[in-house]
Parts: C-alpha cells; structure tokens; sequence
C-alpha cells in the first residue's frame, strides 16, 4: 500500500497532473477492474522527467498504462504501485527524413496505432498494414512486441528514446532482444518516442491491405468488451485450435465467456469482474493441459 505520507508528497510534488482513486475499467479493453490509488498523466516529458524522479525518492514503484488493450487491472485495482498514462501528452508525430524508397517517422508513444496506420496510408508509406484494427498506443505495442499477420510492429523500428533509470538513453531495437510477444523492455523503462523506416508503395496497395486486413480482423472477432487474444500461440501451433480441439468455446465463469466466434477471445459480459476472467484463463489453460499436454502462456497481463 502507499502510505499516507507518500500520498501527501507525491500531492505536494505532482498535484497538477495527479488524480487519487481514478477509476481504470473504462481505460481497459475488458471495462472491468478497480481504481488506481494514484494516477499520473503528465502532458510532457518535463512532468514525466519529475513523476519519475519523485517516484525514485519516495521509493515507490509504478505501472505504465498504455492503450490498455492486452491488459487486466485486478478488482482491487492497483494499491501498491503508481500508475502513469501517456494519454495527454505524447501524441506528435513527423516525418523526419525520406528518400525515394522510404520515409522515417518519429512518433511519441501515446499515438495509437490507428493513427499510424492512418497516417502510412495517406501517405504512402507502408509496413503497418498487418498491423490495422489492433488497438492501443505505439509504446504499448512496442513493450508487447504486437503483431498479427506474419509481421510485428519491431520489424520497422528504427530507434527507440528510452526513460531508463531516471535518465533518457537511445535503444537499438535489437538491443532488446524482443520475442513474441514482448518487446524485452525493463519493468521500470519507458519508451518516449520511436523512429520507424516505412518502404514507399502506392497508396491504393496499402489501403486495400488495410481494408483486407480490417475486414478479417472483424470477421473473426465477437462483439463486446474483449482484448483480442487471451494465450500466445505456442511453437508450432496455434492457442485458438488447441483451446477450440479442448471444448473451450462457450466456456464461462460468471459474467466472462469464451467466444462461440473464436476460441482464444474471452468477452466480458456487463456483470464480469477481473476475477471471473482470471478464473475462465485458468480453466481453459487447465482444459487444453489435460487435452494435449500443452501448457498456454498468457498474452494478458494482470496488473495489481
């Protein structure tokens, strides 16, 4: 828990971007789950510069809250850590340089991905295209490495400006060394702005690609409050065909489900709780380890 003389600092320090006990469902794909205790959302990175300093001296941890999409918060919420948003600021993106071949954009990390996606097609830059209609910001999908389609948002990345340890650095993205799903980041760092090199292609190639893969996306996902995929698909095979082959579609726990559309999507029905949901990821990972043996990761990450 942050203690009451914490509290009182951070106000001291903090109050003009600092809300206490701010409610956190509806910052999340699933709209289930309690308040943060503290709530940062700087504008700049002079305020981000001083919550993190302040942080450090009060010895309080904290918790990045991106786009909120691959992302559970506890019924709880979250007592023990500070969480910060890059919602209010962070949002600029330009172009920096191009050639006839490509263009390199800096973008700060509370961009959402649409907005990329958007931004390549109207100018005829491409590479984003496998990346349309997932939600969420830039520097969430680089700390998940996000991906569909046989590409991830890593393969484009050209830089990244990193808070590390109170103190701003550059990172090679292969100095990450980024897996699936992970982009290989500290739990503590940061990512203020990335650098991406986006081929050129002609803008009605890339807006046909877009729509294609829009169109598949929806098509395969339900209705409702849900965040994508629940398990990272293991080496080989895929978490939706072993969860399906287990008899997991239909599966509920209180007010979460699984979707009858695909078999790795949970949806959270208006009466869920973060814990129905964590209870239905614990079935299913039970059904498909009886079924085949396979032990299923979570894509999710449970904040709390």
């Amino acid at each position: 828990m942050i203690r009451t003389e914490q509290k009182h600092e951070l106000r001291q320090r903090l109050s003009e971007f600092m809300t206490e006990e701010e409610p956190l469902a509806p910052k999340t794909a699933f709209k289930t789950g309690g308040a943060a205790a503290i709530y940062l959302q700087p504008a700049d990175l002079t305020e981000l510069l001083l919550a993190v300093k302040t942080l450090a001296e009060l010895k309080l941890g904290f918790l990045i809250l991106g786009g909120g999409r691959n992302l559970l918060i506890a019924d709880d919420g979250i007592r023990n850590k500070v969480v910060i948003s890059l919602s209010r600021g962070f949002m600029d993106y330009e172009i920096v340089g191009s050639d006839k071949h490509s263009v390199m954009i800096r973008a700060e990390a509370g961009v959402s991905l649409a907005a990329l996606v958007n931004l390549s097609g109207v100018g005829g830059y491409g590479g984003l295209e496998n990346l349309a209609g997932i939600p969420g910001s830039l520097g969430g999908a680089i700390a998940m490495n996000a991906g569909a389609f046989g590409s991830t948002i890593f393969d484009h990345l050209a830089a990244l400006w990193v808070l590390h340890d109170g103190g701003l650095c550059w990172r090679s993205p292969a100095s990450l060394n980024p897996g699936y799903r992970d982009g290989g980041l500290g739990g503590q760092d940061i990512v203020v702005a990335a650098y991406l090199i986006l081929p050129r292609k002609p803008v009605q190639e890339i807006v046909a690609k877009v729509n294609e893969i829009r169109s598949q996306r929806w098509r395969r996902l339900p209705q409702g409050a849900h965040a994508g995929s629940v398990f990272k698909n293991p080496d080989g095979n895929f978490a939706g065909r072993l969860l399906e082959s287990a008899g997991c579609k239909g599966l509920r726990c209180g007010g979460a489900k699984v979707a009858v559309e695909h078999a790795n999507v949970i949806v959270a029905e208006d009466t869920a709780t973060s814990q129905d949901i964590i209870d239905l990821m614990e079935s299913m990972q039970a059904s498909v380890r009886q079924h085949c043996g396979t032990i299923l990761q979570p894509e999710i990450r449970v904040f709390s």
